[in-house]
Formats: structure tokens, C-alpha cells, sequence
């Protein structure tokens, strides 16, 4: 490993372990990691070197398979996260979240359930338009089947009554139908946390992805973030919010730092 990682390791568990024993007594605490690094992340770039594709790793173009730095993330991920004991842990059903989260699971001897809405979709940035088309029909869990390989059994199950994936917008549809449609499955996810766990002092962990990462943060602050959120979430970087009196959420970290508003 080398040094520049290996620093930014220790810096990052750090003040991960401080952020969590400041805020131990608190409301409600969501936290989000995005998957660490997969092959499919870094095919743009093997593209743009002019080697040809039959010289390629074998991971390049995966999305089922880490590349060498996202191994390296996902032992980096796995450190932050276990300076927290979490009450719960949900994951998205994609093979690059669910073997990011995998070694804290066994490390913590958890189980995680599949959640289909955390998937990956479209939709971060317009996620909060007010005049998105409705979407018509029921969607969740009517998409195509789930499954879980016999290595994750015991580790990963199903949440209860939901073993299929939600159905996306169908093919060809304009653009802002398919952001409706992640914004009907991400308000789901919300109403889920809040039914299970709102006004209490438990600290939840989600799994997932990028765009769904964002627009599930923005729709939880029910605004875009500013200052040090503006941009995405890093490989296995973390943000968190912690519920407030009033219901409404406040965002305390974001990629694994204090979270600093913009003026």
C-alpha cells in the first residue's frame, strides 16, 4: 500500500471515530456509504489510454468485480465502519455494494437486508423538481427477481415481502420520467427509515451508490447541500444526517468530513 493511501486511511478512520462518539446520544442517524471502486468506474479511462480492449485486466468493464484500488477501499471502508456498531444495515441489491459492506458484516456478525430502491438510477440533480411526470402504476417490487448467492446466506436476506427489483421506466421514456420514477422509490425508501426507525436514537447504515446517494440526501434536507457537498460521494466516502425534534434532518458529515455550509 502506499504511503499517500495509507495516510489518508488513518486520517479518515480518525475522524470518522470522532463524528460518531460526538453525536452517540442523538436522534436518529442515517448514514450512507457509496460502493468502493469497481471495474466499470475506470473503463473511460482504459479507453482513453489507446490499449486495446484484449489487453485490458479482466475487471475493467466490470461492475461485479473490484478493481486493485477498490480493494484497497473496501479495507478502507470497512475500518470507518467498524468504529460504529450500527442498529441496522440495508444495502442495494448490486454486487459492488454488497461486497463493500460485506467484511463489516461478518466483522460485526450482522445481517443486512437487500433493499432494490437503493439501486443506482438517474436523477441526482433534478431530483427536487416539482413538476416531474407522475408516475402510474405500481412499480416496487415488480421488477425482475433478487437473488442471493449461497455464499451470503445468513448474511444478506430480503426485507420482508420484497424479493424483486422495482420496474424501472420503460424503455425509450424521456429522461424525466425515469428521475420520477427514482424519486417514487427514494421517497419509499425514506417513508421505510421513518416508519421503522423515526424519533429514535438508533443509527442506521445504507449501502449504495452515487446518483442515488445524492438524491436520497436531497430529498431527506429537502434542499440541494452546499459548501463541501456540492460534489459527489467518493468511493467509499460517507455522509450522515441526524434527525431533529421537528422530524426534519440536518446534515452532519458528508465524504467522511464535518459537513461545512456554504454562505
Amino acid at each position: 500500500m502506499n504511503s499517500t493511501l495509507l495516510k489518508s486511511r488513518l486520517i479518515l478512520v480518525t475522524v470518522f471515530s470522532v463524528l460518531c462518539s460526538s453525536i452517540a446520544n442523538a436522534g436518529l442517524k442515517i448514514y450512507y456509504i457509496r460502493h468502493a471502486e469497481g471495474g466499470h468506474n475506470v473503463k473511460k479511462q482504459w479507453e482513453a489510454k489507446g490499449v486495446p480492449e484484449s489487453e485490458w485486466p479482466p475487471y475493467v468493464g466490470n461492475p461485479d468485480e473490484f478493481t486493485p484500488k477498490g480493494i484497497e477501499e473496501v479495507k478502507l471502508g470497512t475500518e470507518k465502519l467498524n468504529a460504529y456498531d450500527f442498529d441496522f444495515v440495508a444495502t442495494s441489491p448490486l454486487w459492488r455494494a454488497r461486497n463493500t459492506v460485506r467484511p463489516y458484516l461478518d466483522a460485526k456478525k450482522k445481517i443486512a437486508e437487500i433493499w432494490p430502491e437503493l439501486a443506482e438510477a438517474a436523477g441526482m440533480i433534478e431530483i427536487l423538481d416539482k413538476d416531474l411526470p407522475e408516475v402510474k402504476g405500481e412499480i416496487l417490487n415488480k421488477g425482475k427477481a433478487m437473488q442471493i448467492e449461497e455464499d451470503e446466506k445468513g448474511v444478506l436476506i430480503f426485507r420482508e415481502g420484497v424479493e424483486n427489483n422495482y420496474k424501472g421506466a420503460p424503455r425509450g421514456s424521456i429522461d424525466r420520467l425515469n428521475v420520477a420514477h427514482t424519486k417514487h422509490v427514494t421517497l419509499h425508501v425514506i417513508d421505510l427509515i421513518e416508519k421503522r426507525f423515526g424519533n429514535s436514537e438508533k443509527s442506521i447504515l445504507l449501502t449504495g451508490h452515487n446518483s442515488a446517494g445524492v438524491s436520497l440526501l436531497k430529498l431527506l434536507l429537502q434542499e440541494a447541500p452546499t459548501g463541501n457537498a456540492r460534489r459527489g460521494i467518493r468511493n467509499v466516502g460517507v455522509w450522515m444526517v441526524e434527525q431533529q425534534d421537528d422530524g426534519s434532518y440536518q446534515l452532519m458529515m458528508y465524504n467522511d468530513k464535518p459537513y461545512t455550509p456554504s454562505e
